[in-house]
This record gives structure tokens, C-alpha cells and sequence, in this order.
């Protein structure tokens, strides 16, 4: 069964995720306020990352000063289903 958190958004079995602010369209650095697809991306902003050289590195990820952290709603094996969908708001 599938619930619905303030701080995760969509949890369980379900597809989908919280909109992001943008989302990458090359390798990036995972660290410090970026402009991403021409939206100028600040800490807190959840950012889609899916064209890095590793793979292991895409994902949803919280943009921050320092070091980005996965998002909460995608730091978890159980996270991510197959057809995810994730609205991109800008870019």
C-alpha cells in the first residue's frame, strides 16, 4: 500500500516522486550552488542528476553549498521503481 508523507511526498509502491527544479542534462559536480539547464540551482533545491559518467550516481539529489545528499524520497534501495517519474519545473 502506498501513503503519502509532508517530508518524502509519495512513498511504496509508487512511480512517482516530488518535482525537482531542474535536472542535468551532462556529468556535473555533486557539490555547490550551479546553474543546471539555465535555472540557477540553490541550496535546498531538489535536482534530478541523470547523466553522470558513473551511473551509480544519478538520482534525485538536495543541492547544498558543500556536498549534495540524496533526497529522502531516493537515498534507499527500495526508492525507486521502474518507470519513475519525476516532474522537472524548470530547464
Amino acid at each position: 500500500m502506498s501513503e503519502i508523507t509532508r517530508t518524502q511526498g509519495l512513498v511504496g509502491n509508487v512511480g512517482y516522486k516530488a518535482p525537482v527544479a531542474a535536472a542535468t542534462t551532462a556529468n556535473i559536480t555533486l557539490s555547490g550552488e550551479q546553474t543546471i539547464d539555465g535555472v540557477a540551482v540553490v541550496t535546498g533545491d531538489r535536482v534530478l542528476v541523470k547523466n553522470q559518467t558513473t551511473a551509480t550516481e544519478n538520482g534525485i539529489y538536495d543541492a547544498d553549498t558543500g556536498a549534495w545528499e540524496r533526497a529522502a524520497d531516493f537515498d534507499g534501495v527500495g526508492d525507486v521503481v521502474t518507470g519513475t517519474q519525476v516532474v522537472v519545473n524548470g530547464g
